[in-house]
């Protein structure tokens, strides 16, 4: 009930709560503290990227209740917004119509196992892929636009099963699912960062939020005392920009590298739901995207534009002009090749990586990446070398030998799937590529229900769930590409369909 008063405890939470760099730690208040309720919802959602807008408004449309989704930035969206927009989706309906008809979520899965390397949570990935056309349908349903014809093959993958948004942008979906929110009456609410959770004995019964907060600035806003009735979604998303957190969690991890997360990424709630006792999983495996450019900051154009490179073209070192590995690899696999490419007194050798200019001269990825110069048009092999300071006969060779592998569909040197490679011709479209800190594979452990998982007995904790990057142990070592989107719209359906069934029960 609203305003009720109660002797109830918060936890260490509120100490690790500013645990991101730039956050200053809060107090503790371990003791039992007098609780005066400000607001009394159903469901509280925190975070407004994929997992919790597609919790939010599934929740909604469950008949639950009320639902509050809060967001500690000034923007909805969070990495969701800005990432490149991709599902994986096996037997959606751009593959069919290209003829695609031999896959199927099994086969989505078979390629998640190679990638997690024995790590993987099988039924957690079964299930998210048996489910994968109704994250399709949610798009679909609520206004969302992919790109016609539009459906490629991409790093570690098996099969043409990526489908990408009309403008290539996670925000095609994250608007669309925000809006549809709006009309089903969800309650968003920008700048409240949650400070604490609120328990009885092992029960989440609410949160301690800061409302009106100004990151990173703790001095900013004031606090409020919010009751969940029957839930509360962590939805938060991952930690990669917590510099502190990365640097403990994976201390091998390269700290100078850029990171293609929103600013916000910072990890303080998961924290938080370890200080009350939720399982942490494999934390210290953090990805790196091999698609990043030292040439932009942040997520950038370079994910769009290697999305040609690594089908058509290829990658040499600038050391000594030859390539390095196979370009369609997976994530890990990648990035570990590209980083080996270090001057003697390690600093990083950018490799470059180029395609046909012909082929794409009117394609946006193009266009845009040109425009903010993180690509160049070079008109000639011994231009590209010149620019690049790359040894020009190897570079030649390097060209002659990918042509006559062309050729044959055949790649001695690394193995690469030549289906969709072409015969390179100048003028090049070309980039420099370095990877960038993208994606969390660690975090909180849940049941298939996304129900958090108690540390202390493995069971799961009342009231309280756990989607999308905030969550840990589903895809193992490593993700492959466009399977977080589908992983947040998937179990934003499967989280609401869970507090039903708990309520109910």
């Amino acid at each position: 009930m609203q305003n009720r008063r109660s002797f109830l405890k918060l936890g260490a939470g509120a100490a690790l709560g500013g645990i991101a760099a730039t956050i200053p730690t809060m107090a503790n208040a371990s003791c039992a503290t007098e609780i005066k309720w400000d607001e009394t919802f159903d469901t509280i959602v925190i975070g407004s990227g994929f997992a919790g807008l597609s919790a939010a408004l599934n929740t909604k449309k469950q008949g639950l209740g009320s639902v509050l989704v809060l967001e500690k930035m000034q923007v909805i969206g969070g990495n969701s917004a800005i990432n490149g927009g991709w599902l994986a989706i096996p037997k959606n309906p751009i593959q069919l119509a290209q003829g695609v008809n031999d896959d199927s979520p099994a086969e989505l899965v078979k390629d998640q196992i190679i990638s997690g390397r024995g790590m993987a949570d099988i039924p957690y990935l079964e299930m998210i892929a048996n489910r994968s056309l109704d994250a399709y349908q949610l798009c679909i349903d609520n206004g969302v636009i992919f790109r016609k014809d539009f459906n490629i093959q991409v790093g570690g993958h098996n099969k043409a099963r990526a489908i990408r948004t009309k403008h290539g942008t996670g925000g095609d979906i994250t608007t669309k699912l925000y809006e549809s929110g709006l009309k089903a009456g969800v309650e968003y609410r920008l700048q409240n960062y949650v400070e604490d959770f609120v328990m009885d004995g092992d029960k989440v019964i609410g949160l301690q939020v800061r409302k009106n907060f100004r990151y990173p600035d703790m001095k900013t806003g004031s606090t409020v005392f919010i009751k969940a009735n029957k839930a509360v979604v962590i939805a938060s998303g991952g930690f990669a920009r917590n510099m502190k957190l990365r640097a403990m969690f994976d201390p091998s991890l390269d700290p100078t590298l850029d990171c293609t997360n929103a600013l916000g990424a910072t990890g303080e709630v998961t924290m938080t739901a370890m200080s009350h006792g939720v399982l942490p999983m494999h934390m210290n495996m953090i990805q790196t995207g091999h698609w990043g450019s030292p040439d932009e900051g942040g997520f950038g154009w370079s994910n769009a534009l290697l999305s040609i490179t690594w089908h058509e073209g290829m990658s040499v070192s600038v050391l000594n002009g030859k390539r390095y590995m196979d370009e369609r690899a997976d994530r890990k696999t990648c990035s570990e090749a590209i980083m080996k490419n270090r001057y003697e007194d390690g600093s990083p050798a950018y490799p470059i990586a180029f395609f046909n200019y012909n082929d794409h001269p009117n394609d946006d990825r193009v266009t845009r990446a040109v425009r903010d110069e993180m690509a160049w048009k070079v008109d000639s092999i011994e231009e590209l070398a010149a620019k690049f300071n790359v040894p020009l006969a190897a570079l030649k060779q390097s060209i002659a030998e990918h042509n006559q592998h062309v050729k044959d569909r055949k790649d001695p040197l690394f193995n690469r799937k030549m289906d969709t490679a072409r015969e390179l011709k100048t003028p090049f479209i070309v980039s420099r590529v370095w990877p960038k800190v993208h994606y969390c594979m660690g975090g909180l452990k849940t049941d298939l229900g996304a129900r958090a998982i108690a540390s202390k007995n493995l069971a799961p904790m009342k009231n309280l769930y756990a989607i999308g990057e905030a969550t840990g142990g589903i895809h193992g070592e490593t993700r492959l590409s466009s399977t977080s989107c589908l992983e947040c719209l998937v179990m934003g359906i499967v989280v609401s369909e869970t507090i039903k069934a708990d309520a109910q029960g």
